[in-house]
């Protein structure tokens, strides 16, 4: 079992959206599971939405901790020969995001290309840095390549993995998020743009949890 965790002290980033997606698209070959620790339970709400399709969408699963917690449910998961878990947190970075930090291989840190987000992500790298987890930043919602680019030209100067490739901003997220459904399940030139977005960072965040 492979565990990753999305983290990062500035709301708004894309948590949420990118646990959601990349779980979808790791159903394709393998079990998927998310666990959903926001107290706004968006991921939550999405997956209720999901779970009313028809014919039934059985992957990802969503994990209730109940009263166990995370550390435990992570070593119970930990036993499973296969499968991903992605836990998806609130924009904060305190102890119960330190603890997602801890079970995680790595941390994933979405991080729109705004001056403000760029600088807020600085943060959420040193508590990373402090916990000793390994990060992998991914330049999300960006408008343009121009924006993407110079927004990996700043990330530049952090010691940590930047994905080469971003995910732009598309309502085909959105219309995803409504339905209860993964981009790579919706119709549309739009939605195939942002499926090979997807794939391509999924693969590039395979490669470097593979190098450690």
């Amino acid at each position: 079992m492979q565990i990753y965790s999305l983290v990062s002290q500035k709301g708004g980033a894309g948590k949420s959206t990118l646990a959601r997606q990349l779980a979808v698209l790791v159903a394709e070959s393998q079990p998927s599971f998310i666990i959903d620790r926001d107290p706004q339970q968006t991921t939550t709400k999405w997956w209720k939405r999901r779970d009313q399709i028809v014919p039934s969408c059985e992957l990802p699963e969503l994990i209730d901790l109940g009263t166990t917690s995370l550390t435990d449910a992570a070593k119970r998961l930990r036993r499973k020969p296969d499968g991903v878990l992605f836990i998806d947190t609130r924009p904060a970075v305190e102890e119960p995001e330190a603890e997602a930090a801890r079970v995680a291989d790595l941390v994933i840190v979405p991080v729109r290309p705004s001056p403000d987000d760029l600088e807020a992500v600085g943060e959420t790298l040193k508590i990373l840095r402090r916990l000793d987890r390994r990060a992998a930043v991914i330049v999300n919602a960006a408008k343009n390549d121009s924006r993407a680019t110079a927004a990996r030209a700043a990330l530049s100067r952090y010691p940590v993995a930047v994905c080469p490739t971003h995910l732009s901003d598309r309502t085909v997220y959105l219309d995803a998020s409504l339905e209860g459904r993964g981009v790579i399940e919706m119709r549309g030139h739009a939605a195939r743009e942002a499926s090979d977005e997807l794939r391509q960072v999924w693969s590039w965040i395979q490669e470097i949890q593979h190098e450690q």
